[in-house]
């Protein structure tokens, strides 16, 4: 069976002089701040507008099943109301995201100079002057410098 007949199509390459479509490549480079805030903004603003019209859902709905009083308007007022209730919830847990991704780049972006394994070349003598040295730097008020 040709799959080419069975789909309608035909099987033949495309002609030399067909325009072509320019594929827009897609940017693989890092996720930036400006990226995640960007994100964060339009989430935020679907789950707003997705909360809104949930409560004006509910409103007719709940105006409907008091009208009817049927079990299973109410049922519906029962779902809409938990779904808003998990929109609500996702909006809580966006921002508690956001925050925690924001703590993180605060601490990529904190440097700390850490030095491990020092070694000192030289005398005891003159690793104890270099010390004294330091010291009355400090005691007057003076910036100590380091070697000498």
């Amino acid at each position: 069976m040709n799959i080419a007949a069975s789909l309608g199509i035909d099987p033949s390459p495309v002609p030399v002089g067909a325009p072509v479509q320019e594929v827009m490549p897609v940017r693989t480079g890092g996720y930036t701040s400006q990226d995640a805030d960007r994100d964060y903004a339009e989430v935020r603003r679907n789950l707003k507008c997705l909360i809104e019209k949930s409560q004006e859902a509910i409103e007719g709905i709940v105006e409907l099943a008091r009208d009817s009083q049927q079990p299973r308007a109410y049922e519906v007022v029962a779902q809409l109301v938990q779904s808003s209730l998990e929109a609500n919830t996702r909006l809580i847990d966006l921002h508690r995201r956001m925050k925690d991704i924001r703590k993180e780049e605060a601490a990529a972006t904190k440097t700390t100079n850490v030095t491990n394994n020092s070694i000192y070349v030289g005398s005891t003598a003159e690793l104890q002057k270099m010390i004294r040295a330091q010291r009355k730097a400090m005691e007057s008020g003076e910036e100590p410098t380091v070697g000498g």
